[in-house]
C-alpha cells in the first residue's frame, strides 16, 4: 500500500499535529516517516523594500535553523523505535513537497481551513500540495485557536 509517509512541518503546532496521525498510521504498519521544512525567503519580504533573498547569511540563518528544529522532532519521535528521517529543501513549499515525493509515499498535512482574503492572500500550501501531488495525500483539517472578534 504505501512505503513511507512524508510529514511536511513549518515548525508550528498547527502543522505538528499532523505527526499523531502519521504516528497512527506508520506504527501499526511499520513504515518510515520523513519529515519535511521547506525554507522560502520570498514571503519574509513580499510587499517590503528590502530584498533579504539575496543574503546568504540570513538563507544560512534560516537553513541552520530549520534542521535544529527537525533535528529535534525527529530525536522525539526515535525515542519510541520509531524509523525517522528529515530533510529541509529550499523554495516553493508546495512544490518542493510534491518534489521530494517517491512513488508509494503518502504525504499527511494539516491545513488551518483557512477562507476569504486571508486564504487569498496567503495562498494555501495543503491545497497546492493536493493540486500538485502524484500521490496519496491525508489532509487534516484543524480549527484555529485564535480569538474570533466579537
Amino acid at each position: 500500500m504505501f512505503d513511507r509517509i512524508i510529514v511536511p512541518l513549518d515548525g508550528s503546532p498547527f502543522a505538528e499535529q499532523a505527526l499523531e496521525i502519521a504516528i497512527g498510521l506508520a506504527t501499526p504498519l511499520g513504515l518510515p516517516i520523513h519529515l519535511v521544512r521547506v525554507t522560502d525567503l520570498y514571503p519574509l519580504h513580499r510587499g517590503n523594500a528590502i530584498d533579504y533573498s539575496g543574503s546568504a547569511e540570513t538563507e544560512r540563518l534560516v537553513a541552520e535553523e530549520a534542521t535544529a528544529y527537525l533535528t529535534g522532532v525527529v530525536e522525539r519521535l526515535q525515542e519510541d523505535g520509531r524509523t525517522v528521517s528529515s530533510e529541509v529543501l529550499r523554495g516553493d513549499a508546495a512544490r518542493e513537497i510534491t518534489t521530494a515525493t517517491q512513488p508509494g509515499d503518502l504525504i499527511v498535512l494539516t491545513s488551518h481551513g483557512r477562507t476569504g482574503m486571508v486564504r487569498w492572500f496567503m495562498g494555501s500550501v495543503a491545497e497546492n500540495v493536493m493540486r500538485r501531488s502524484r500521490g496519496s495525500v491525508l489532509l487534516h483539517r484543524i480549527e484555529s485557536t485564535e480569538p474570533t472578534a466579537t
